[in-house]
């Protein structure tokens, strides 16, 4: 079976929900406070004031798409903190870059200073440039075409060496020296799992690494010795640089549609999706937002079929990510079923079980069911503006509520077995027709991949109370 995440989208990736509780009391937007809505782009109630007696109808729906809208990070882009001002750079590359951004800067004698200029723009002790400045109100990055110094171990691991050329992992802090020499040793060597070894690169180098590397061939890390191999890149003139203006899509790591750009009616759409508190329980932060719905506009559509890169969105001088998914529901191994349970006590039982039959292809359990706040979901409904909780007041699932710091409560189960919390309605809800929407994340196993599968189900259940 092929793998994909059993959500299809439309111009971007669906995003799983993370986060803790938000306020409950915000007012809904879009229904002007009075929690009246069509149903499918508000959280509906159309009750009276009528003494509730009992609830004589519910009713799980399908959801035709689900929004996720959000203000994105720049970890894909550039941080703007890295963009160096103007009044900073250093003075030995000022004419140069000035030179660079109108065409070209080319020297055949580099001076030391120019060099030593480069290097500051160097990121940490792993040599990566950052080579991003600010000129005339205009931010830039330039490419140096420079001789610099470059070093590494070898991938082989060295099985006959000198002893008396090989720093140990254990003296290595002793003989560091300077920290010239200790950036040199921290680059080179890994450290646990997630710093492996990487280049040493530095267009004018240091003193105390040149005089260390007279005394030592190898080195030693958690993997074992390997010898150092040293490389002069850009050793022969001519040296150059250059330089370009930054787009947006390279601050931000995607492009960046402006609102000038977009038709009134996707403009109109995207707003309905900010200003939805649908599941801000359910999400990290008042910023993210997840809408259902079952109109999305041909026109985004067709805006998003342009774009390789799901683009991001600038709206109010406000950049968002926003993406579109529709639940693919007959490919997910899940059964979901809703029952009211009867009488004046307006409860009802939610049940999720393992359905592998209805995969698409051999799959295997354990079933990993997810969801922010409890499982199935955190629910609640809508009335005059106020968000009321339905509390779980029975269940099969140990933890249904979590006490989590993100808010997320997981339990496993197998073919066979059912996850069912009952849930307690309001009972100062006054009567009429609600709609509460949830959603929970399902994982499980396929046969020889690796990693699971996986899909989201949301869903929406409409309440009627006499």
């Amino acid at each position: 079976m092929d793998r994909r995440a059993l959500l299809s989208v439309i111009g971007g990736s669906f995003v799983a929900l993370a986060g803790c509780a938000a306020d409950e009391t915000d007012t809904d937007p879009t229904t002007n406070g009075t929690g009246t809505g069509n149903g499918t782009e508000t959280d509906k109630q159309s009750g009276t004031d009528d003494e509730t007696t009992a609830m004589t109808d519910i009713e799980l729906q399908p959801v035709s798409y689900v929004v996720n809208a959000y203000e994105p990070s720049r970890g894909r882009g550039i941080d703007p903190d890295d963009v160096v001002p103007e009044d900073e750079i250093p003075s030995a590359l000022r004419d140069p870059l000035s030179e660079a951004r109108n065409g070209t800067f080319e020297t055949d004698d580099p001076s030391d200073a120019l060099l030593a200029a480069v290097d500051e723009f160097r990121e940490y002790d792993r040599g990566e440039l950052k080579p991003y400045v600010e000129l005339d109100e205009t931010r830039y990055v330039f490419d140096p075409t420079l001789p610099t110094f470059v070093a590494e171990l070898l991938d082989e691991y060295a099985e006959e060496y000198d002893e008396d050329r090989v720093l140990r992992e254990a003296r290595q802090r002793e003989d560091y020296r300077s920290a010239a020499v200790k950036a040199f040793v921290d680059a080179l060597t890994a450290s646990g799992t997630h710093i492996p070894r990487a280049e040493y690169r530095r267009c004018v180098l240091p003193e105390s690494v040149d005089a260390f590397l007279d005394e030592y061939d190898y080195l030693e890390d958690q993997f074992g010795v390997s010898q150092i191999r040293t490389t002069v890149e850009n050793e022969n003139p001519p040296y150059t640089i250059t330089a370009r203006e930054l787009t947006e899509a390279d601050m931000w790591g995607q492009p960046v549609v402006d609102e000038s750009e977009l038709a009134d009616e996707i403009v109109a759409f995207f707003e309905r999706a900010l200003s939805s508190p649908h599941r801000r329980p359910a999400l990290p932060s008042p910023d993210r937002r997840q809408y259902f719905t079952d109109d999305v506009p041909d026109a985004y559509n067709d805006l998003a079929a342009e774009y390789d890169t799901p683009p991001y969105y600038r709206l109010d001088d406000t950049v968002y990510a926003i993406a579109v998914g529709e639940p693919l529901y007959d490919r997910l191994p899940v059964n979901v079923s809703v029952t009211a349970d009867g009488g004046a006590e307006l409860e009802f039982t939610l049940t999720v079980s393992p359905a592998p039959e209805k995969a698409d292809g051999d799959v295997e359990g354990p079933y990993t069911f997810t969801s922010r706040g409890a499982l199935p979901s955190a629910l609640w409904v809508r009335h005059e503006g106020e968000r009321r909780s339905l509390e779980i007041v029975d269940t099969t699932i140990e933890d249904a509520e979590s006490s989590r710091s993100d808010s997320e409560v997981l339990e496993t189960a197998d073919a066979g077995d059912d996850l069912a919390s009952t849930y307690a309605v309001p009972a100062a809800l006054p009567a009429g027709t609600y709609v509460s929407r949830g959603l929970f994340g399902l994982s499980w196993g396929v046969p020889d991949q690796t990693p699971e599968e996986h899909g989201m189900y949301p869903f929406e259940l409409e309440l009627t109370i006499e």
